[in-house]
C-alpha cells in the first residue's frame, strides 16, 4: 500500500512528500501528503497490456477504506489497514 501511494507521489506529482503511519486499533493508517492539487482518482479502467495505472485500485480493493483530501497547496491520499 505505502509503495503505491509513495510510488504516485514520484510519478506523477514529482513533489516532496511526507509519509505518516498511525496506528489506531484495531487499524494502521498510512498517509502520503504531496504538493500536487491533483485529485487521486483510480483508473476506470486501465488497458490490461499497460505497465500502470492500478495502483489506487489495488489502495481501494486491499484497504478497509481509503480517501484524499486537499492538504496546504497539495494533498493527502491515505488508506486505513487492519492492524491485525
Amino acid at each position: 500500500m505505502l509503495t503505491e501511494l509513495v510510488g504516485n507521489v514520484v510519478r506523477h506529482a514529482g513533489t516532496p512528500m511526507q509519509v505518516t503511519l498511525t496506528l489506531r486499533r484495531p487499524y494502521l493508517r498510512v498517509a502520503v501528503l504531496d504538493g500536487s492539487p491533483a485529485d487521486a482518482r483510480p483508473v476506470a479502467a486501465p488497458d490490461s497490456r499497460a505497465e500502470g495505472g492500478r495502483g489506487l485500485m489495488l489502495v481501494r480493493e486491499l484497504s478497509q477504506r481509503w480517501g484524499s483530501a486537499p492538504a496546504g497547496t497539495g494533498k493527502v491520499v491515505w488508506a486505513m489497514l487492519p492492524a491485525n
